[in-house]
């Protein structure tokens, strides 16, 4: 569905003209008392409370222009010496209110007993809760949002309803890349502010007042201090890796999904649900890319607000760096005993003090060629014959016990026995020792140096015993010189 059949085609014209500061705040006091009654809001109490807010506005200096808004509502001009001033601003008030009733900001009702009352649309309530979140310094706690991705994953809810646990902590996720990204982005934008300042003073109360404050202390170091994010980051991971490779809990979870009415068919079922899956799967993997990210645009910021505060502060020409290259003037050609800088001054010329900022003993030292170096005396300990003899043994004891290549190969061909190839699920470990040597199985198995091969022909997974592994062939090769022949299948 399209932008503008959902609101109607003048809604943002609101902000266009010369009142738009006065809307702008109309629209959060309209969206404040929404909030506080959900059913409705009497029309007259929002009349007198945007009367109110056109009265501060105009002594803060921002005169309402009701001429521009006669288009709009379709009343006559309004003049002051026609009206009172208290009757001017309630006049204005209902333009306010008529224009945002015409522009399909709000809706006005007459009830029972005869009261109109002011509802807001669908589409009005959630533009205005994303403007109020615009205008509001709020903190955000991205601890949170790994720690309810987590609940929603772990719960006894998610069993018993899957797509439901599947569908919300997409959504979580969502919220959470999305507040990383703002936060990339305010950093940039500070950093391109602090860029403009034209006063050392400036760029102080930027970085103390506004970057310090919003974005480090409200965001940066939340997220920099707390250890949720990596402390459920694996659990998630494990989590959505399970289900994605379990197909029977994947299918109850679209039958889950059909039943609660979110998908229309088995196919969008399955097609949404994994893509939820793997959207989380993707979000936590890369955590650490967006992260540095985050790291390398702080460090931007600062790099650009010390760079500037530098210049500044080396090429300002204000009043008091002329102020101070005079007095560094005269007290220069006071010491020189200049007569006319004598005349110039008077007798108060002779209290200039000089005063050095610099000392013997603050200046850089010469460097010392570094002394070769002299190694100490060591003594040579003779070790006993008893002691090296029994070192070797334990080694090759050592040796002797572990899995080499020439084991591994006899170990697979004692299975094969006289056949050409078999499955890899003969040598499902029923110990520890086999466990190992299924591992090695692997390791070696596609280089045929070992005298097998392993064939892929599928990309199933095994689960025997408590073990999980890939399906494989194990197949005879012949090991030649300079390379392997494989033993074809017989036709």
């Amino acid at each position: 569905m399209k932008l503008f059949e959902m609101i109607p085609e003048r809604f943002f014209q609101l902000f266009t003209g010369k009142n738009r500061q006065v809307y702008a705040e109309a629209l959060l006091l309209l969206y404040e008392q929404h909030n506080s009654n959900r059913f409705g809001i009497e029309y007259d109490l929002m009349r007198d409370l945007f009367q109110e807010l056109i009265e501060t506005q105009q002594e803060l200096g921002y005169a309402f222009d009701a001429e521009e808004d006669q288009i709009d509502t379709g009343g006559s001009a309004l003049s002051e010496p026609d009206l009172s001033e208290m009757d001017l601003f309630r006049a204005q008030a209902n333009t306010i209110l008529r224009r945002l009733k015409n522009l399909g900001w709000l809706e006005v009702e007459t009830r029972d007993n005869f009261k109109q009352y002011i509802v807001l649309p669908h589409y009005s309530s959630r533009i205005l809760q994303v403007l109020k979140e615009l205008c509001e310094e709020r903190t955000v706690e991205f601890q949170r949002f790994a720690f309810v991705t987590y609940q929603l994953l772990t719960s006894e809810e998610a069993k018993r309803r899957p797509a439901f646990a599947m569908i919300e902590a997409e959504k979580m996720t969502e919220q959470f890349i999305g507040e990383l990204t703002i936060l990339v982005n305010n950093m940039k934008h500070h950093a391109e502010q602090v860029a403009a300042k034209a006063s050392l003073q400036e760029v102080l109360d930027h970085h103390f007042d506004e970057y310090k404050t919003k974005i480090v202390d409200r965001s940066y170091h939340r997220l920099k201090t707390s250890d949720h994010v990596s402390r459920y980051r694996h659990q998630i991971l494990d989590c959505v890796q399970t289900w994605l490779m379990d197909s029977a809990f994947f299918q109850e979870a679209i039958e889950d999904g059909l039943r609660s009415e979110f998908f229309t068919t088995r196919a969008d079922a399955e097609y949404k649900l994994r893509a939820a899956l793997l959207t989380i799967e993707e979000v936590y993997r890369e955590l650490d890319e967006v992260f540095n990210r985050i790291d390398l645009r702080h460090n931007q910021y600062l790099r650009a607000s010390y760079d500037r505060a530098r210049y500044l502060s080396q090429h300002s020409q204000g009043v008091d760096q002329r102020l101070a290259g005079i007095l560094d003037w005269l007290s220069a050609r006071g010491r020189q005993e200049d007569q006319a800088v004598a005349k110039m001054l008077g007798p108060e010329g002779q209290h200039f003090l000089t005063i050095s900022q610099l000392s013997d003993s603050s200046l850089l030292p010469a460097r010392k060629k570094r002394a070769p170096l002299q190694p100490a005396d060591y003594e040579v300990l003779e070790i006993p014959e008893g002691l090296k003899h029994e070192l070797r043994e334990k080694s090759l004891a050592k040796m002797r016990c572990s899995i080499s290549r020439d084991k591994v190969r006899s170990y697979v061909l004692e299975r094969l026995g006289q056949r050409e190839e078999m499955g890899i699920s003969e040598l499902a470990p029923q110990t520890l020792e086999e466990f190992l040597y299924l591992t090695y199985v692997y390791l070696y198995g596609y280089d045929g140096e070992t005298g097998y091969i392993l064939d892929r022909r599928n990309k199933r997974i095994l689960d025997i015993g408590g073990c999980r592994f890939y399906d494989r062939q194990i197949r005879r090769v012949q090991v030649r010189k300079g390379g392997t022949r494989r033993v074809r299948n017989s036709q």
